[in-house]
């Protein structure tokens, strides 16, 4: 649970910095600049920040949809704090921004892993869906044996590496089918 919590208060820290304290920023110019420089940040700076920061998520963590979480509950504030109602189409639009670049992330990752990486993910999802708790002992001197988190994190490496060794195979089946150069003679 405090891995789960360290890797997304970043993400959290990054909106909420983004959507509650930069608008403050606006203070610091009169007020007849306030208005274009809040409306400006609304129509280009929040939908920007949200599509390269899931695009960044995205390319780190997958497609994981909870992280829309983040930006429709810091774009829902900010627009109590600092705007009117009017304001919701533009919290809107930076959701809409966020899932975009959430999909685009996603996508950029799947394809940067390789074929062993997406073997191995898969084999990790099937061995976490198929635990079963043990049954328990018919008698009282018999003892159940569970496997440890050890011979499962072995076993994954394991499933890699086979996974690993034939992706190696197959290319090099693939490259020993293409046309090989034909070698000069002569050495001049």
């Amino acid at each position: 649970m405090k891995k789960i919590i360290r890797q997304e208060y970043p993400w959290f820290l990054a909106h909420a910095t983004w959507f509650w304290i930069v608008p403050l920023a606006a203070n610091l110019f009169e007020p007849s600049d306030q208005t274009g420089l809040l409306l400006l940040l609304l129509m280009i700076g929040n939908p920007l920040f949200c599509i390269i920061c899931a695009l960044f998520y995205g390319m780190r963590n997958g497609r994981r949809w909870g992280f829309l979480i983040y930006p429709a509950v810091a774009a829902a504030a900010s627009i109590m704090m600092y705007y009117n109602s009017s304001a919701i189409g533009f919290g809107l639009l930076a959701l809409f921004c966020s899932v975009i670049g959430l999909l685009f992330g996603g996508w950029s990752r799947a394809r940067k892993m390789s074929e062993a990486e997406k073997w191995q993910l898969k084999q990790a999802a099937e061995l976490v869906s198929k635990e079963k708790p043990a049954p328990a002992p018919t008698t009282a001197g018999q003892s159940v044996r569970v496997a440890s988190k050890t011979a499962a994190k072995n076993q994954q490496k394991a499933y890699a590496r086979k996974a690993k060794e034939r992706a190696e195979k197959e290319a090099k089946r693939q490259n020993k089918n293409q046309p090989q150069k034909k070698k000069k003679k002569g050495g001049h």
